[in-house]
């Protein structure tokens, strides 16, 4: 007990040696003063005027002087049906490396191309269901990306 006494026993505190070059610096909580008001007064941006708002009442029900709305709310339009039904595709990429540019350049040697070399790739054999076939350069040279485009 003496012990936990000892430690709860305020003691001054030490005081700073004459050697330390540090500024000391205090700190006191307190009610601002006339003077600090005043410079707090003269600096202040002056207050804005009221400004016109609408009343927010009719709209949040539970807010103060909220009113029930005069009439009910329309409901939310219907989805409408889709006359044409959605065509989808099965993308298919392929990195080719070695390929000139220009024997890519029509669609007709596009798709000679794949019916050549990656229609068994494919998820169709039939190259009728092949609808598109990009050919795009890579960053990498003599590097090709081709997107084949099957009808699902």
């Amino acid at each position: 007990m003496a012990a936990i006494a000892e430690e709860l026993i305020f003691r001054e505190k030490p005081r700073p040696k004459l050697s330390d070059d540090a500024p000391e610096i205090s700190v006191v909580e307190g009610p601002a003063g006339r003077e600090t008001l005043a410079v707090i007064a003269s600096e202040a941006r002056p207050a804005r005027s009221r400004l016109a708002t609408l009343d927010y009442g009719d709209r949040i029900s539970n807010a103060p002087g909220a009113k029930t709305p005069s009439r009910t709310p329309a409901p939310p339009p219907e989805p409408t049906a889709h006359t044409v039904a959605p065509t989808i595709f099965e993308m298919l990429t392929f990195v080719v490396q070695g390929a000139d540019v220009a024997s890519l350049a029509s669609e007709n040697q596009r798709r000679r191309f794949v019916e050549e070399r990656l229609l068994r790739r494919l998820p169709t054999q039939d190259m009728t269901q092949v609808d598109r076939v990009d050919v795009t350069p890579w960053t990498v040279k003599d590097t090709l990306v081709v997107r084949v485009w099957c009808k699902v």
